[in-house]
């Protein structure tokens, strides 16, 4: 799996100092929230603990119970702050001002199989995120309601475009379809980094959108 290298002689930018106490709350839920993404890429599910979650977010072990009711709560704040983060990146490549209404579909597959989002580290994250789900009320009770409003957002794609054509689709089944099937690619790219490239992976999510949209 390759690794997207730093530009020579970049360096780390460090966020502004907080200073006000709501400031300084949010900064340290982040950075455990950061602490336990890094830790599930790095670790897994079986070797996140506390003490690793931690020593990645630079803090001391007693905040976590002051920010966070449980170990599972922080795992499951963490899955929706990565979400986010994919989430308005994934936005922010298919909603470019003067795309049409097909040009974002087809820009969905390239934003979900580049970086910043297609990366290792959360590769490797969502993995242990979705593993989790099976067995932490809390994970998957946050999973189920993202879930639901990814639907949403991709079956608003379809609709718009099927508007644009000037056709009749099921926008519902063709927006599960298309997550099902990239979080398929994604799955398998995670266990056999060799399966595809991110190129050929990206072909197969456009030729699914332009086959339910009668455009093959």
């Amino acid at each position: 799996m390759s690794k997207i290298a730093a530009k020579p002689g970049a360096q780390k930018v460090k966020p502004d100092r907080p200073r006000t106490l709501p400031e300084i709350n949010e900064f340290r839920r982040n950075a455990l929230m950061e602490g336990c993404i890094q830790s599930m890429a790095d670790n897994g599910v079986g070797g996140t603990t506390v003490k690793t979650i931690c020593e990645s977010a630079g803090a001391s072990r007693g905040l976590i119970s002051h920010y966070f009711d449980s170990k599972d709560d922080l795992v499951a704040a963490a899955l929706k702050h990565l979400y986010k983060q994919v989430a308005d990146a994934v936005a922010l490549a298919v909603e470019t001002e003067g795309l049409s209404a097909i040009e974002k579909l087809h820009a969905l597959p390239r934003a979900i199989f580049t970086p910043p989002v297609f990366t290792e580290r959360n590769l490797t994250a969502f993995l242990g995120f979705w593993h989790e789900v099976r067995f932490n009320t809390a994970v998957r009770d946050v999973n189920s309601g993202l879930y639901e409003a990814y639907i949403q957002r991709i079956e608003k794609l379809f609709i718009n475009a099927a508007a644009e054509l000037d056709i009749e689709i099921d926008s519902r089944r063709a927006a599960l379809g298309l997550i099902v099937l990239c979080d398929g690619l994604w799955l398998s790219m995670s266990i056999h980094d060799k399966i595809a490239s991110p190129e050929e992976v990206i072909d197969i999510g456009r030729r699914y959108i332009d086959r339910e949209l009668g455009l093959t």
